[in-house]
């Protein structure tokens, strides 16, 4: 059985968040005066009164409103438990009306809230409590340890307000799972490690915990917010609580570029959930009301006498993430996790919109994603855990451990007389720099010898080792993650892999097959890499090759109902966007005297062709934008999504990096045309995939040709349904 983590793993929303959120600010009072709190314009002795919510919970349960089959009722303030009486008789009124609408309502729903916890205690709050018990979700804010508590909480007098609280939260711990809601501002980041460890130790094992989204961040405090996760994630691993406990700074998902999916989407529920406040209007969120503002109007999307005007709440329903976001954002490369309050940036907003994305937190997210990835990293390292529903390995940094390393590109290594090694000062520093910029690490290794020895240190990153199959039996019990590498001069017969990287010479295509066909049997996945590709390759010996192999992989799927995987045949069948080498875009190259290359390529034949060192950083690399696809001017429009694309090769070719030779595209078509055939004869389909013409180019500058006709023509059209 896999081994399991609970820090790290996420909160499961009841319903898997497929509910409608039902918000009633009860009061807009509250017994407490929290200096992080983005209530601002609290306003004692206003509440909501019965018969305001008796109206809207009629217009809920009318046939105007589309309901799906379960429900939440969030009560908030203020404080709600100030107005605990008006809840009970809402709460009844709500039930007994569903019922009567013949709404399943009336069973499916729960009733949320957090409190601050000074009247949990009463005699009201706690006959409330045993009514719905079965149906509630209550949690009390502490705020860690008392210092950090007090710090923010305190009542209108200024005193703290940890010890009432606290008495309370062991109260509530008597009756339900310990759980609880932590927020950061500026001033107590240096109690983090601390608070979380106390409510731990407290009995609540469940710390929801979040930076405010405010513009409250000053200069070093991200540096203050990372050591402090870093220093929490070392007590966590040192103790073995990563199975014990819960806190959601820690989260597997974060840190990933977003996908077409994410940016499609919206940052939370803002329009999907509605909102009432005391005077019956209605909200898109409590956020858009006037007590939380500080520069716009309040966003009113209705109120409880003439329902909701669904024209305002147009705008939310196009409010995504592709939308919100800067050129910044949407090219972050750890984007994902990166919260934002989208009442909040309405009010930040230079004009009132919805459609400008405040950054204020976004040295807080880095941070928090750097000591995410030093978490999972020893997670792994030290227990075998891996981190679940994370696919951000693509940005790496390729370290040669020595300039007689195994070749894993098209670009040959050649081989030197006067080997230098990497340094164990050199790689630190390089380390360094991979966990400074989100890059995974990938250590290219000697091709006759391995002589790196594992420092404790490399257990903070999860590292890569890409090693000759032939030195398998040097290999430290300390590497974890390793892809060998087999060529014409090893075999493999005794183990089975889930992946290599296959070396073929472009002088020994003929009969390929055979060696591939041969490496399948042992692994699920074989990566062949041309070496030395020129222009006078056999690319009809090649095709040929590829057939064979393509039958052998049919043949197994009838046979076992599991794919074989070979890069160039089967990798376009199940991607939906261009992908190269991504050297220069996503990866760099470090060489054994700590100078950062593009890639291997330009290291081995291009030696001053130096983009920076490990003391300076990617001081000296110039033109950047021309390593991504918006710069790729022969492939933006091409229909092979699995390419050889090699910039080095482009630069030695055409003399542009960004600009591929005739033989590249020629060699990436017939290795598409192969594919196409083997999922035509699988029928394979996935969804995603593009649904894009099978007309096969030798040269895609054919296909740029014909497009711009169309063009000029007038054919292309971007149509947009409104």
């Amino acid at each position: 059985m896999a081994k399991m983590y609970s820090v790290g793993a996420g909160v499961k929303e009841w319903k898997n968040g497929i509910s409608q959120n039902i918000t009633f600010v009860v009061t807009e009072d509250c017994n407490l005066r929290c200096k992080y709190c983005y209530i601002c314009h609290k306003s004692p002795g206003k509440s909501m009164s019965f018969e305001v919510a008796k109206k809207f919970i009629d217009y809920i349960l009318s046939d105007e409103i589309y309901r799906p089959e379960a429900v939440v009722l969030d009560f908030i303030g203020g404080e709600p438990l100030l107005e605990i009486e008006l809840i009970d008789r809402i709460c009844d009124y709500f039930i007994v009306s569903a019922y009567n609408k013949g709404s399943s309502w009336w069973w499916n729903y729960r009733i949320s809230m957090t409190t601050n916890g000074i009247n949990y205690d009463s005699g009201k709050v706690q006959a409330f409590i045993k009514k719905y018990y079965e149906k509630l979700n209550i949690s009390i804010t502490l705020d860690g340890n008392k210092e950090k508590h007090d710090l923010q909480r305190v009542f209108p007098d200024g005193r703290g307000s940890y010890d009432f609280v606290k008495k309370n939260m062991d109260l509530l711990l008597t009756q339900f799972t310990g759980a609880t809601k932590v927020t950061f501002a500026s001033d107590d980041l240096p109690f983090l490690k601390d608070s979380i460890i106390e409510l731990w130790n407290n009995g609540i094992t469940e710390v929801a915990a979040n930076v405010v989204f405010e513009d409250v961040w000053k200069d070093n405090d991200d540096k203050i917010f990372e050591q402090q996760l870093i220093s929490l994630a070392d007590y966590i691993l040192e103790n073995k609580l990563y199975n014990r406990y819960s806190c959601t700074l820690f989260d597997d998902y974060i840190g990933e570029p977003y996908s077409k999916e994410q940016l499609s989407m919206t940052s939370c529920g803002a329009g999907k959930m509605i909102a009432v406040d005391g005077y019956g209007k209605i909200f898109p969120c409590m956020r858009y009301k006037s007590y939380s503002l500080n520069h716009h109007e309040e966003w009113v999307i209705g109120d409880v006498d003439n329902g909701i005007n669904f024209e305002k709440l147009r705008p939310f329903i196009g409010a995504t993430i592709a939308l919100q976001s800067d050129e910044e954002c949407l090219n972050c490369n750890v984007a994902t996790g990166c919260s934002f309050c989208l009442g909040l940036n309405y009010d930040e907003a230079k004009t009132p919109t919805n459609y400008e994305r405040n950054k204020y937190i976004c040295k807080m997210h880095k941070a928090r994603v750097r000591a995410n990835n030093y978490y999972f990293s020893k997670l792994y390292n030290l227990f075998g855990i891996e981190r679940k529903n994370f696919k951000n390995e693509q940005y790496k940094l390729y370290f040669l451990l020595s300039n007689n390393y195994i070749n894993y590109c098209s670009e040959d290594a050649g081989s030197n007389k006067s080997i230098q090694y990497m340094d164990k000062e050199i790689i630190r520093k390089g380390l360094e720099f991979a966990y400074k910029n989100f890059m995974s690490p990938v250590f290219v290794h000697d091709k006759n010898s391995i002589k790196i020895r594992w420092e404790e240190y490399y257990d903070n990153f999860r590292i890569l080792h890409i090693i000759p199959y032939s030195l398998k039996k040097q290999i430290p019990k300390e590497f974890k993650n390793i892809l060998f590498v087999l060529d014409d001069s090893c075999d493999i017969n005794d183990e089975f892999l889930s992946n290599c990287i296959l070396n073929i010479d472009s002088s020994k295509i003929l009969d390929m097959h055979k060696k591939v066909i041969h490496v399948l049997k042992f692994v699920d996945r074989v990566n062949i890499n041309i070496v030395n590709f020129k222009k006078n390759f056999e690319i009809e010996t090649y095709k040929n090759e590829l057939k064979i192999i393509s039958e052998f992989i049919a043949k197994e799927f009838r046979k076992t109902n599991k794919l074989k995987e070979v890069n160039v045949i089967t990798d376009d069948i199940f991607i939906n966007e261009f992908c190269n080498c991504s050297a220069g875009d996503k990866s760099i190259t470090l060489s054994p005297k700590g100078n950062f290359y593009v890639c291997q390529g330009f290291y081995s034949k291009e030696p001053n062709n130096i983009i920076g060192d490990v003391e300076n950083g990617l001081n000296n690399f110039c033109n950047k934008q021309l390593f991504t696809m918006n710069y790729a001017a022969l492939c933006r429009e091409c229909n092979v999504f699995h390419c050889s694309f090699c910039v080095y090769n482009n630069y030695k070719e055409t003399g542009e990096v960004n600009i591929s030779s005739s033989f590249q595209c020629i060699k990436s078509h017939v290795e598409k045309e192969i594919g196409d055939q083997l999922k035509q004869e699988l029928e394979i389909a996935r969804e995603q995939k593009k649904n894009i013409d099978n007309k096969y180019y030798r040269d895609n500058i054919e296909r740029i040709m014909e497009l711009n006709n169309l063009a000029k023509r007038g054919i292309l059209k971007n149509i947009v349904e409104v």
